[in-house]
């Protein structure tokens, strides 16, 4: 939007767009402009943006028009406007994108009168992580999870998409905090061992006993040849199957990056509940690595680990007990249909049917 300001000279200009986000953050009549600007801006995701592109409108003399368009809904440029953007997300290398703004048009502080506690603890926030540098583990870390999404999906996430979809309500709070450390890679595992502090006896616990290399996060959760381990994801390969033949082995990066995993029907379309299923078996499965490593009923514990999440699911769809939290019935659905025991005899609407269970059994029971 700032760039077709800028390179239109003052003509008049119509701008459609199918973000109601970004039409908000301009319009002059929108809550959310007004706000923004009243407090400075603090806690405001691509505030930079938004207040050059906004420097950029009030800098032009033509008229300009702003129209809110229905996405992915058949209207051309607005089409045209998607490929264009997915074509920008898979350059090798971000744009350049000049934010500079004119200093008769920069808006700085807060108004006091907006000013609130909470308000006042979030820009103290801001200002102490300007002057802290990311961990280099962690901005490791969120480079692997960059690349594996790249590789088995197709895009390039932001890293405040990659920690905002840790939070994904699909998961536990463990399940989050997990995720969380794991990207900072703040468990004591590995080369954690080799510092200064640690006894010579510590120190020997930075490799793996069994494997003889070092003992990462990624290796006690995907790389490890221990059977526990090993026999998690090859149960998480063989449900997954069954609902969608291609199965990317599971890095550090494919894991925390879980929540963002899509995939498309042949028409292009996206399939939610493909992503549920496959963020719900990720978490699940990466969290029972860490919690049971090496435990030879490992196999037992997957499988009851997916029972009660089906469960789960299940009882959720009570919209009488659980009101505005309840999980509507096709999104179950569309989760779990394909990966089930006895998929071909179950009714349409099997969310309240008691003996629903995945399609692997135990180990006994399968002998």
């Amino acid at each position: 939007m700032k760039e077709a300001v800028q390179k239109t000279g003052d003509v008049h200009l119509k701008i459609e767009s199918d973000s109601k986000y970004a039409l908000d953050a301009v319009t002059k009549n929108r809550k959310n402009r007004k706000k923004w600007e009243d407090q400075g801006y603090i806690g405001v995701s691509n505030k930079k943006v938004n207040k050059a592109t906004v420097a950029a409108l009030r800098q032009r003399e033509g008229e300009t028009k702003l129209r809110w368009v229905k996405g992915h809904n058949g209207h051309h440029r607005n089409e045209g406007a998607d490929r264009k953007a997915d074509e920008g997300a898979k350059k090798p290398e971000r744009d350049d994108v000049p934010l500079e703004i004119p200093q008769d048009q920069t808006v700085t502080g807060a108004k006091l009168s907006a000013m609130s506690q909470l308000l006042a603890y979030r820009a103290i926030r801001e200002c102490k992580r300007k002057k802290n540098k990311e961990r280099d583990r962690t901005q490791a870390n969120l480079e692997r999870a960059k690349a594996e999404c790249e590789d088995n999906f197709g895009f390039i996430p932001m890293e405040d998409k990659i920690w905002k979809s840790q939070l994904n309500k699909d998961f536990s709070r463990e399940q989050q905090y997990f995720l969380w450390m794991a990207t900072h890679d703040a468990y004591w595992v590995g080369t954690h061992w080799l510092r200064e502090s640690t006894t010579a006896e510590m120190k020997e616990r930075e490799e793996c006993q069994h494997c003889g290399t070092i003992e990462s996060m990624e290796h006690i959760l995907s790389q490890c040849e221990i059977l526990g381990q090993k026999e998690v994801w090859d149960l998480v390969k063989e449900l997954w199957t069954k609902r969608n033949p291609n199965w990317p082995w599971p890095g550090i990066g494919t894991i925390i990056s879980a929540s963002l995993a899509n995939f498309k029907n042949e028409e292009g379309k996206m399939k939610p509940g493909e992503a549920r299923l496959y963020r719900i078996l990720m978490a699940e499965s990466a969290h029972l690595s860490w919690t049971h490593p090496a435990e030879t009923e490992v196999h037992k514990k997957w499988v009851l680990a997916m029972n009660h999440r089906l469960k789960l699911d299940c009882d959720m769809t009570d919209d009488r007990r659980f009101e505005k939290k309840a999980i509507p019935v096709k999104t179950v659905l569309c989760t779990w249909t394909g990966v089930l025991e006895g998929k071909d005899k179950l009714p349409t609407d099997w969310t309240g049917v008691a003996e629903v269970l995945v399609g692997i059994r135990p180990k006994r029971q399968q002998e």
